[in-house]
């Protein structure tokens, strides 16, 4: 076990960690209204996301916003079929998909640092494979989220939107969070490259 692999293995749990924390959070985009103007027309705050959505109206100041407590009540869609774009739903399956192989990956990380007898080159190069195909649907996925804008709901809350125009909503923490773990994530699977290649081949055992 090497320091690489075991700085691969850490980056990968924290990056993993961060994707996971992304897609439950309902800070993707949001609309904060106007400090100077929270008027009967201007006094909602609305958050959503891939999977939960926060809408808090009638506020009196924009001192009564707490994103934090906010997080703990804010809404599931009702159902898969409740997501308010096609864009989102293919959104979050492919999200879903790159989060499932962050944690195989994981797995494997865990297999090569923890058990030496099966630290091969094998397991580095699958991980590396399994990385990587995570990094393209999650980067896809991102992509494809800001298509939902000319929905419905994203219409309703913050005015006049297309394709990429967000409105009167703006980016949040959370898609900020998303983009760059995966962004960070590429130097995963460049780490676990380089592992396969300077770990030694395992050597042929006659029984």
């Amino acid at each position: 076990m090497s320091c690489v692999s075991v700085l691969w293995t850490v980056l990968s749990v924290l990056f993993t960690g961060a994707c996971s924390l992304a897609i439950i959070s309902p800070f993707w985009f949001e609309r904060v209204p106007d400090p100077d103007d929270v008027s009967s027309d201007n006094s909602s705050f609305v958050a959503f996301g891939l999977l939960r959505f926060c809408i808090k109206r009638n506020l009196e100041s924009i001192l009564e916003m707490d994103e934090w407590s906010d997080f703990k009540n804010c809404k599931f869609y009702s159902s898969f079929h409740g997501i308010p774009s096609l864009f989102w739903k293919f959104s979050v399956v492919l999200y879903g998909i790159g989060v499932l192989l962050l944690l195989v990956a994981i797995l494997l990380a865990h297999i090569s640092c923890c058990f030496k007898k099966v630290c091969k080159r094998s397991v580095f190069g699958v991980a590396g494979v399994v990385q990587i195909s995570a990094v393209i649907f999650l980067v896809i996925s991102l992509v494809m989220f800001p298509l939902g804008f000319k929905s419905q709901f994203v219409s309703q809350h913050c005015g006049l939107t297309d394709m990429f125009n967000p409105g009167q909503c703006s980016i949040s923490w959370a898609y900020t969070l998303a983009i760059m773990s995966t962004g960070l994530l590429m130097l995963c699977p460049v780490m676990a490259r380089h592992l396969m290649v300077t770990t030694p081949m395992a050597k042929a055992t006659v029984v």
